[in-house]
């Protein structure tokens, strides 16, 4: 077989930087034993990436047992430049500023309630640029994230009005000249879990986002599944039988969305607005009411998660939802309803550790991926962001 030596060389630059983005500080001699790769190669690819800037030297490590030179150390440079990710929501946009290395600072939720989408993104491309004002390094690319169905960086359907077929990645990587990628925010959720987590924890996991809609990312191997034309995951608009009457069916979004489960509670409280507050203290409380509503809801997703289970038999079924977070003690619920199941597998259930962020951190490692060239390729961060409750919004 003939090889292309370009397309050697190509994946040979790409493992060799991977090695440093996951293993640094790392020395040459030690990348070539790790890919049994030939050291002239190895001291070739390094030297243009160091003379490019990716890479960073740090140092020396400790020399052989025979003696001999100390080997100098290498890293990724985060000097290099930084990447942002947006979530665009019903009516807010949040955005995250990342280094290459993953580490995220400068959270942002900027409320965009009553406001045309013309406006928001008005709005998106001014804080974009107050960024890259105030940073000192270069902006090198963009993440957003929404609800919908995403094929091949197009919209194809949105929660959010307006953004269906509307080329989001060309109308910001044309003002800012950098490359953009867009996500659903369930499968940046799964990203983030698959790369955060540490490496090989979930070779094969699912993310289950709760907001306006019910969706799910699936990390099959490793490596993200979207199914025909983005498809994979749109559980939401899926039937699922009534609780009372099987003859009824209703679409998962209608019993288990944060939207449709905050509107009950609302009109249960008699107000116009959620109040998290109220919601924990007549929980605490056994408020009869509110128990009712959030048992049905618990009973819903538990039908939903055990066909998640039975279905793709994940190393972990993860869930993303400010309502569970809020109110952590419903999981015991959740599992009570599923382990009742006569399913075949049972997953196990968990919560994410950083639901405010896990997408927007998620969306940080697509786009670092991006940039780096490494899109197929596996890259492990380190999950240093603090966990910060946010108000659930109406």
């Amino acid at each position: 077989m003939i090889i292309n030596k370009h397309i050697m060389r190509t994946t040979n630059e790409k493992q060799v930087l991977q090695q440093i983005v996951n293993e640094g500080p790392i020395s040459r001699s030690q990348i070539s034993r790790n890919l049994s790769l030939n050291k002239v190669t190895v001291s070739d690819i390094y030297s243009e990436l160091l003379h490019e800037g990716l890479i960073r030297e740090v140092g020396h490590g400790v020399s052989t047992r025979n003696g001999g030179r100390k080997p100098v150390m290498a890293l990724l440079n985060v000097d290099y430049g930084f990447v942002l990710s947006i979530n665009i929501l019903r009516q807010r946009f949040t955005i995250l500023t990342s280094r290459l290395d993953g580490k995220s600072h400068d959270y942002a939720s900027v409320s965009t309630r009553n406001v045309d989408m013309t406006t928001v993104l008005d709005m998106i491309e001014d804080r974009i640029n107050q960024v890259v004002e105030d940073h000192e390094n270069r902006l090198l690319g963009l993440a957003f994230g929404l609800d919908g169905t995403i094929d091949d960086n197009q919209i194809l359907d949105a929660a959010i009005k307006g953004l269906k077929n509307f080329d989001l990645a060309k109308y910001f990587g044309d003002k800012f000249n950098v490359p953009v990628v867009l996500e659903n925010m369930a499968n940046q959720a799964a990203i983030f879990e698959r790369d955060f987590s540490g490496e090989g924890v979930y070779d094969n996991l699912v993310a289950v986002t709760i907001r306006d809609q019910v969706s799910a990312g699936i990390v099959t191997n490793g490596h993200l599944y979207r199914g025909h034309r983005g498809e994979a995951g749109v559980i939401g608009k899926c039937p699922l039988a009534d609780r009372y009457t099987e003859q009824n069916h209703e679409t998962v979004n209608h019993y288990v969305s944060e939207t449709a489960v905050l509107k009950q509670i609302m009109e249960c409280q008699g107000i116009n607005r959620v109040d998290v507050n109220r919601i924990r203290r007549d929980y605490l409380g056994h408020d009869e009411k509110l128990l009712k509503i959030l048992d049905e809801f618990t009973y819903y997703l538990a039908k939903v998660l055990a066909n998640i289970s039975s279905s793709f038999a994940p190393d972990a079924i993860i869930l993303n939802a400010p309502i569970l977070e809020l109110l952590p003690e419903l999981m015991d619920s959740v599992r009570g309803y599923v382990d009742k199941l006569a399913i075949p597998r049972k997953a196990p259930l968990l919560l994410t550790k950083n639901a405010k962020e896990a997408s927007l951190m998620g969306g940080a490692s697509a786009i670092v991926h991006k940039v780096l060239g490494l899109d197929d390729l596996q890259l492990t961060f380190q999950n240093e962001r603090n966990v910060v409750m946010e108000q659930i919004e109406s």
